[in-house]
């Protein structure tokens, strides 16, 4: 995955172009990269639109995407099985009693 699309994902709080955009960016990179590759390194050799990011970023980038898909859908999950199970607890025969 591109460095470009990594950002325009997981970037909610601003917009490409917008002042801090690419600060922010450099900063999920980071994050991103799992540390493999730091702030300075992607802010100073990455080139101005992470043109020139090495390819083995483009790995790492897309596993860093793969795990948060798993933890954003575990999250749903989570949330939908709570909910469930407080519905149940209003309509289940066997409750725990106070």
């Amino acid at each position: 995955m591109e460095p470009t699309e990594y950002c325009e994902l997981y970037i909610t709080s601003l917009q490409k172009g917008q002042r801090g955009y690419r600060a922010a960016c450099v900063r999920l990179l980071v994050h991103g990269t799992l540390g493999f590759y730091s702030k300075q390194t992607i802010d100073k050799n990455w080139g101005a639109e992470f043109e020139n990011r090495p390819d083995a970023a483009l790995k790492v980038l897309e596993i860093a995407h793969t795990m948060n898909t798993i933890h954003m859908a575990l999250q749903q999950i989570q949330l939908l099985s709570t909910t469930l199970v407080e519905q149940a607890d209003k309509v289940a025969p066997y409750r725990k009693q106070d």
